[in-house]
């Protein structure tokens, strides 16, 4: 382990030093008062607002809107699968399962009246599933799609020996990824068991897009290759206090309530 631990470490080293560059430009702008932004496959943008959630296609045409005061500020949206969309209100306890024109696809769901005392994090996961992380307990979760529970992850607070407050989860290429900003990001098996962790801190939200994981370092973006460990800079300016999202093509940022969107250059 301690061998592994040490390769790894000198291949990140190492790729950050061979860091190659990918050039952006910028296509659209919208002015669109957004608190955070989220980015489908299919070039669709998601704006989260206060108690709403609108899906602008391509060219920034809205094509539908949810609307909901109940579920706060503070929202989680995932847009893995575009025909099934989570929507999440951590404070509320409340997930609504959202379909491709934002109408609800089935009954909400209240964790607390489930039998769950905290969940602070859903995630899409493979064959309708769902993940959660529960706080409590510092557990990995997975549910069907009849939502009967599947798998149950080991204490990760007991796992590795220290508190953990992860910010975000995700499910990639049957790869299950957490992150906490003060101790890095971690990778499971959709089984639920530790595979390793990503020596990349300071990490709130993850974006993960073609096998790349995306964070900023330095007022830019940086994307780390999850298969190999090389490290693609991507030549976008952005601030601590912005947040983005990426598909193949394309990369999103939200500044100032703005949303600027950038193409790949070939």
């Amino acid at each position: 382990m301690i061998k592994q631990v040490i390769f790894f470490s000198f291949v990140f080293a190492f790729s950050v030093s061979n860091a190659q560059t990918k050039s952006y430009k910028m296509v659209q702008k919208h002015q669109l008062k957004a608190e955070y932004c989220e980015l489908d496959q299919l070039n669709n943008l998601y704006i989260v607002k206060k108690g709403e959630v609108l899906k602008l296609d391509a060219d920034g045409v809205e094509l539908n809107r949810f609307s909901d005061k109940r579920i706060g500020e503070a929202v989680l949206l995932d847009v893995s699968n575009p025909m099934k969309v989570l929507l999440y209100s951590p404070d509320q306890m409340m997930l609504y399962t959202l379909d491709s024109r934002l109408g609800e696809l089935s009954e909400r769901i209240n964790w607390f009246e489930s039998g769950y005392e905290q969940i602070s994090l859903v995630a899409t996961s493979h064959s309708n599933g769902m993940w959660l992380y529960d706080p409590i307990n510092f557990v990995l979760i997975r549910l069907n799609e009849k939502l009967e529970e599947q798998t149950r992850s080991l204490s990760l607070s007991q796992l590795f020996r220290q508190e953990l407050n992860p910010t975000d989860l995700i499910e990639v290429n049957n790869k299950v990824y957490l992150t906490d900003p003060n101790h890095g990001v971690m990778e499971f098996d959709v089984f639920g068991n530790y595979l390793r962790k990503i020596p990349i801190k300071e990490i709130d939200r993850l974006v993960v897009n073609d096998n790349r994981l995306f964070y900023s370092e330095n007022q830019k973006l940086e994307a780390f290759n999850l298969y190999d460990g090389s490290i693609e800079r991507v030549e976008i300016p952005i601030d601590e206090q912005e947040t983005f999202a990426a598909n193949r093509n394309r990369v999103l940022i939200t500044r100032q309530g703005d949303v600027f969107i950038y193409q790949a250059l070939r």
